[in-house]
This record gives C-alpha cells, sequence and structure tokens, in this order.
C-alpha cells in the first residue's frame, strides 16, 4: 500500500509541528497484531488488503440531501467530518451564549492532542488534521431537546484518509443528550481517523448515541477521551452494525468523587465484517461507578472484539466497577475475542468482570419453532432478546425508534441447518 500523505498547505503557521507529528507516525505506522492494543485488530494489514494506496489530496465534498428527523430536535452537520452548519432554534434561547459552537481549529486540536504524542494514530490526526467541531455548553444549561450530529460521507472518497477532531464541553451543572448519525453516501473506499475529546464538569450529565444509518463499505477508527468532574456522569451508547470495518476506543477518566460512567454496546455483524470495542475506565477519587455491557452477534465470517480494563487508584475507595462482554455465534466461521483486566491499588472496592460467548440455544430455538415460528424468525427474535438488556436502557422515544429501525435494517439471517 502506498502513502501519499502531504500537508499540503505550506504558509501554515504550524507546519512544522505537523512535519513532526508526520515523521513519527512515518517511524511506527499503522499499528498491527505485534502491539498489545492492536493484537485482534491488525489495522496495517487491514488497510493493506483493502487499499492500494491511501491519500489525503482535497476531497470531492458533494452536499447531500439532507434528510431530518421529524422529531424536535437541534441539530450539528458534517460532510466528511467537516462542520457545514448547525441550528439550535428547538431551544428557544434567550442567552445566545448559552451554546457555542465553532470550527475546531488546529490550535484547539492541539490543546487536547499534546497528551497523546505516543499514539501514531493521534501523529497521523494531527499532521493531517483538517477540522471538525468544539460545542460548548454553558453552566446550567439543560438541554430540552436532543442534539443531532448529521455525520455525512458523500462524493468520491476512494483511496481518501480523512482526519478530524471534535471537542464537547458541559459545564458546571449542565446536560445533553447527542446523537451521532452516521450516513454514508460516498463512492469509493474511505479511511476516517476520529479523535473526540469531551470534558463533563461538575454536576453535569451527557447522553452520547452513535447509530449508523445503512451499510457502509468504510474504515472507520475512533479514540474517545472523556474526563468526569464531581458528580458527574457519562453515557455511551455505540450501535455500529453494518460498517465494514470500526474500532471504537473509549478513555474515560473518572476525576471526581460521585462521578460515574457507562458504556454499553449491541452490534449484529453480517458478512465478513470486523468491529473492536475498546474501554479504559480510570477510577482516580473516591465513590464512582462505571458499568459496561457489550454484546455482540456475530454470522457469516465477521469478527467482534471487545477490549476492557478498569483501574483503580489507591485513592479510589468504595469503588463499584461491572463490566460484561457476550458474544452470540450464529455460525462457525464467526469469531469473538474478548480481554478484561483489573488493575486495582485500593482495598475497598467492588469490581467485577465476566465475558461468555456460545450458540443460539436450541431448546429455545426448539420452543419457538414448535409454537408456529419459522426458523429465520425464531433466531431474529433470539437476536432481539439477546440484546434488549442494552435497549432497556434507552429511555428516549424517538431515539429508540430510530435504534429499533436500525436493527430491522441490519440484522439479515439466512436460513440454516440448526
Amino acid at each position: 500500500m502506498e502513502l501519499n500523505f502531504k500537508i499540503r498547505d505550506k504558509s501554515d503557521k504550524s507546519l512544522k509541528l505537523r512535519e513532526e507529528n508526520l515523521t513519527n507516525f512515518k517511524k511506527k505506522g499503522f499499528p498491527n497484531k505485534r502491539e498489545e492494543d492492536w493484537k485482534f485488530t491488525d489495522l496495517e494489514k487491514f488497510l493493506k488488503d483493502n487499499f492500494d494506496e491511501l491519500n489525503n489530496d482535497n476531497l470531492n465534498d458533494k452536499k447531500p440531501d439532507f434528510h431530518e428527523f421529524s422529531f424536535i430536535h437541534n441539530s450539528i452537520k458534517l460532510i466528511n467530518g467537516k462542520l457545514q452548519s448547525f441550528d439550535f432554534k428547538s431551544e428557544n434561547l434567550k442567552d445566545k451564549n448559552c451554546i457555542s459552537i465553532t470550527n475546531l481549529d488546529f490550535n484547539h486540536h492541539l490543546n487536547f492532542a499534546n497528551n497523546l504524542k505516543d499514539n501514531p494514530m493521534q501523529n497521523l490526526n494531527t499532521a493531517l488534521h483538517e477540522g471538525g467541531f468544539n460545542l460548548n455548553i454553558s453552566s446550567d444549561y439543560k438541554f430540552k431537546h436532543p442534539i443531532v450530529i448529521y455525520n455525512y460521507f458523500t462524493g468520491t472518497l476512494k483511496n481518501k484518509i480523512i482526519n478530524n477532531s471534535d471537542s464537547i464541553n458541559l459545564l458546571k451543572n449542565s446536560n445533553a443528550t447527542i446523537l451521532e448519525y452516521l450516513v454514508d453516501e460516498s463512492k469509493g473506499n474511505f479511511f476516517k481517523n476520529t479523535f473526540k475529546y469531551i470534558n463533563i464538569d461538575e454536576n453535569a450529565f451527557l447522553n452520547y448515541y452513535f447509530i449508523n444509518k445503512n451499510e457502509s463499505k468504510n474504515f472507520f477508527y475512533e479514540y474517545s477521551k472523556v474526563q468526569l468532574s464531581k458528580n458527574s456522569n457519562f453515557k455511551k451508547y455505540l450501535f455500529s452494525s453494518g460498517i465494514k470495518f470500526g474500532k471504537f476506543e473509549s478513555n474515560i477518566k473518572l476525576n471526581g468523587t460521585n462521578s460515574s460512567s457507562e458504556v454499553y454496546s449491541g452490534l449484529f455483524l453480517g458478512t465478513n465484517k470486523h468491529q473492536e470495542v475498546k474501554t479504559t475506565v480510570q477510577h482516580l477519587k473516591p465513590n464512582c461507578q462505571s458499568h459496561q455491557d457489550v454484546k455482540n452477534v456475530i454470522t457469516s465470517g465477521s469478527k467482534g472484539v471487545f477490549q476492557g480494563k478498569i483501574f483503580v487508584e489507591e485513592i479510589a475507595q468504595k469503588t463499584n466497577a461491572y463490566q460484561l462482554s457476550k458474544g452470540l455465534l450464529l455460525d462457525k466461521d464467526s469469531e469473538f475475542s474478548t480481554k478484561p483486566e483489573l488493575e486495582i491499588y485500593a482495598d475497598d472496592v467492588k469490581c467485577s468482570h465476566g465475558s461468555t460467548s456460545g450458540n443460539i440455544d436450541k431448546d429455545a430455538l426448539f420452543y419457538l419453532k414448535s409454537r408456529g415460528i419459522d426458523s429465520k424468525e425464531a433466531v431474529k427474535m433470539i437476536i432481539k432478546g439477546f440484546l434488549e438488556t442494552v435497549l432497556e436502557k434507552i429511555k428516549n422515544k424517538e431515539i429508540m425508534d430510530i435504534l429499533l429501525n436500525h436493527f430491522n435494517t441490519h440484522i439479515k439471517y439466512e436460513n440454516r441447518s440448526n
């Protein structure tokens, strides 16, 4: 695979820094299975097998036909990773300073990226960074309606690499629900390398959902760094069925007492898909809680991966941390790999993890078929039941409707001998 990465703007004041990061990336290259964090997802091999070339030439952006949801919401629109427009009219703001959103420029990006210098994907992101957004929510502001990030990919993106980053900041006593909705209408394979920086201040609360609308033959790597202050709460829901390749990393730091985080993921991986969910949850203060529930339904030569680490600092007494991952394998060609870890230095904690994988319960299948339900529909019912513990956490009706449509679109099970 030929890499044609160029820093296009030679007048950029940060040219030297970009060049340094590109040099650092070239020394290391894309991560491969020799690195512990990438042992199940050999990115170098995936890219070599699917791309003859990767370049960061100017994108052929084609404005899509925007189809917004009918329920009341606020919107942020991205095209190929770049901020295009936003609309917060649903909030009827009296104080326009309650919410601000701007393009995330390179200098702002560096404020977050500097402590990830040893990450080659961050080196590449910094070297070739080309946009994103910065969202600030002021103290005491509580969103009445969800924010939908319409994340469109459109135009001819063959052999392109897209490097962007987003920043979301919730100040004291604020809260928001954000739905990132990925719509891929592009032509040609591309690879997207994204870094997200989320800061949640004291007594603030954020629900963050990721759902993709349609099938995508493209490749996505996302690293999210989340920091929580005292009494704050973060919930992340990941539903990326239908994407050919995805690795979604979350590094969550519980930096304040009584802060909490929850991560939920429910995936159906159809023909020849690869998805990895990787989490690192750091308990750094006393009386914090974390909960993780990751479920994969896997078929037709696909592979699901979960790597999850819970770290408890010595000072973090009264920690309560729970982690569960499960894989439901629908055929012999499917694979589920998992690596749960606990690293605990405090002595007054409640920490547990579990991981299981297995096939369809034949007794359950027989029971449904004996009630007149055909085999294909019976398997779909078992799949939905398997994912239900993730779905039941969602209280927002509009988002639940979107998610049910997502599963109806992507759960495709062909009749097999059982």
